[in-house]
């Protein structure tokens, strides 16, 4: 196995293949000019399928309990290594299967396929054929715009790394209508050298490695006509969002609703209502053979395996080749002070790149426990000024009757209540009634982008707990309508932010 490639490799298949894309139809399409998409179907539709379809469980080299799926195919561990994990790809949501008679693999912003060469290549998954729609789950995306087609560099051309680097940004741009949409930052960012060469390497690969990624920008920044916080930009793998209620930029998880797509479970109505005519809709039936409902429009595809839950190992097997991870690094949450029994919902804020209020509970010292605190509260911020202590000192108390509750959705109150405390170390004012309440607004919309980050648009489905219900609640309130969330939050503190504060 390759351990690492050379720029010309690197150009060869960052936006030149996504194996998948045109195996759904016979008929010709017009190909974006910066791509030459090969077409296996040809050959691969007439393949058997190999007598172990799936996965092995016995060589596991990844496993994440958040989704009950580890990666055990050794090409996608050393993609997966290589190429910034979790902050990257999103959990796993399937073990290995063959899908167009390619080993496949489902995370939730990505899909991975294992080609006839040996090489891995993310989805396009934007392609037609695949989730090519403009509306999903009551969000509307820039459609894509053949004009940058036109004008993006080829691969074939003289010092195309540079070319392709100076064309994403000028079309990816870090402010749009006076918003910091961060979206070409974004892109530079996302596979760090250290992600890519742990013992070291040739760091002007980056750019090249970051549009394997991403593939390059398919439209220019939109707002969603639905919600004008929002911001979409269309890649040719993914799609860039940023909120303006919590300034934050993220992929979608799109290949969450491709999977929703295969298996109908979670299915946006609006997506089910647009890809009636896909081959991939509801495919899922384990009453068919190899579980798939119309075999003739995914051939040589197994689904009977492909989303069970697999069991954890007792030990991982080693990386494959030499795809050493970086070396571990002591969690943030080991230089704070803060109740034991809240390690693991810290560590799920930094293992989803949650860092802002990490960093704003590090560098103001303040102190993380359960307490007992008032019937309605989940959680507080405070902060105490005491003569002669040489600063205030702050802490966040969540309620003990949230012991024990999932880890994410604990870390999620944390983050409502951290973004308090950014807006005090920012010397923000909240004594007056306006004030409070718009504190309390960027703190739900602070909420809702981590809890959204933690299990999609959707919420957590099902909810297993009334925090649950509530925090998938405010989600659904924060996407539908900035207005709608301002409303609510001003109901549901019209006390707390009246009494004893100016008007």
């Amino acid at each position: 196995m390759k351990s690492s490639k050379t720029e010309r490799e690197i150009r060869t298949f960052t936006v030149t293949k996504s194996y998948a894309c045109d195996m759904m139809s016979g008929q010709r399409r017009r190909m974006w000019a910066f791509r030459a998409l090969v077409v296996f179907a040809l050959v691969l539709l007439s393949w058997p399928l190999p007598a172990r379809a799936q996965g092995s469980d016995s060589a596991i080299y990844f496993f994440f309990d958040e989704t009950g799926f580890g990666i055990d195919q050794p090409e996608f561990a050393d993609f997966f290594g290589r190429r910034g994990q979790v902050k990257t790809f999103g959990y796993p949501t399937s073990r290995t299967f063959q899908l167009l008679g390619l080993p496949t693999q489902f995370f939730q912003r990505i899909v991975l396929q294992l080609g006839p060469d040996g090489e891995v290549r993310p989805l396009n998954l934007l392609e037609p054929g695949l989730l090519p729609y403009t509306g999903i789950n009551g969000s509307t995306f820039p459609g894509p715009d053949d004009r940058l087609a036109e004008a993006a560099p080829s691969p074939e051309q003289p010092n195309y790394a540079a070319a392709i680097v100076q064309f994403v940004r000028q079309t990816a741009p870090d402010s749009f209508e006076g918003q910091p949409v961060k979206f070409f930052s974004t892109f530079v960012g996302t596979v760090s050298e250290r992600d890519a060469f742990p013992s070291g390497g040739d760091g002007s690969l980056l750019p090249l490695i970051n549009l394997e990624i991403w593939g390059v920008p398919i439209s220019a920044p939109a707002r969603d006509p639905n919600n004008g916080d929002f911001i979409y930009q269309r890649f040719q793998r993914g799609i860039m969002h940023y909120d303006a209620s919590c300034r934050c930029t993220q992929g979608l998880l799109l290949a969450e609703y491709f999977k929703a797509l295969v298996t109908g479970v979670n299915l946006p109505p609006d997506l089910e209502q647009q890809a009636r005519g896909s081959a991939f809709f509801r495919q899922l039936s384990m009453d068919d053979p190899n579980g798939v409902r119309v075999p003739s429009q995914l051939p040589a595809t197994d689904l009977r395996q492909a989303f069970a839950r697999q069991v954890a190992p007792t030990a991982l097997a080693p990386l494959p080749g030499s795809a050493v991870a970086p070396p571990e690094t002591a969690p943030t949450r080991t230089r704070m002070r803060m109740d034991a029994h809240l390690s693991e919902s810290l560590d799920a804020l930094e293992s989803a790149e949650q860092l802002a209020p990490l960093n704003a509970i590090l560098e103001s010292a303040t102190e993380l426990s359960f307490g007992e605190l008032p019937a309605r509260a989940r959680a507080r911020y405070t902060r105490i000024e005491r003569p002669g202590a040489g600063g205030p000192t702050r802490e966040i108390v969540v309620s003990s009757r949230l012991r024990g509750l999932d880890p994410k959705a604990l870390a999620t109150v944390i983050a409502h209540e951290a973004k308090h405390l950014e807006d005090d170390l920012a010397g923000a004012d909240a004594r007056t009634a306006e004030s409070c309440f718009q504190f309390e607004t960027r703190a739900f919309a602070a909420q809702s982008a981590v809890w959204g980050g933690f299990y999609g648009p959707g919420g957590k489905m099902p909810p297993e707990t009334e925090l649950d219900e509530e925090l998938n609640f405010w989600l659904a309130v924060s996407r539908r309508d900035p207005a709608e969330l301002d409303r609510r939050v001003r109901e549901l503190y019209a006390r707390e932010c009246t009494i004893g504060r100016a008007a």
